[in-house]
């Protein structure tokens, strides 16, 4: 019984960890990964934009902006955030401002840690879309 769950770890969990090392290996998640921890397409839209693929990141902007526009009665809480996320880097996208949608990047990423036991550790570091 142990062992299944250490060989369960070891096979399943650690290979999928490794993708979140970096915003370059996490944009190489394989579909198959994500199972019920799916990635929304708004989340995969922020990793294009990390990367600096700009080009990408409007693709799924399009099409998100348009299924939210057509969702049926109120959003749930989930799907509120997630319009938030198109509607705070939509101008900046669309006009390839990079440095804007730089500073919104780690506008997230210190609220994130922020106020966390990961605060004390945390350095803010260029995202690929900034080198």
């Amino acid at each position: 019984m142990v062992s299944d769950l250490i060989e369960a770890i070891e096979t399943t969990a650690m290979p999928k960890l490794s993708y979140y090392e970096t915003v370059e290996s996490y944009a190489t998640l394989p579909p198959e990964t994500y199972g019920p921890l799916h990635e929304a397409p708004e989340d995969l839209m922020l990793v294009h934009i990390a990367m600096g693929e700009l080009d990408a990141a409007r693709t799924i902007w399009q099409e998100q902006d348009l299924w939210h526009r057509n969702l049926p009665g109120h959003p749930v809480p989930r799907q509120r955030w997630l319009r938030e996320q198109l509607d705070a880097v939509a101008e900046p996208l669309h006009a390839g401002d990079r440095p804007a949608l730089a500073r919104i990047l780690h506008g997230w990423e210190a609220a994130n840690v922020q106020g966390t036991e990961l605060e004390r550790y945390w350095e803010p570091t260029p995202f690929p879309l900034e080198l």
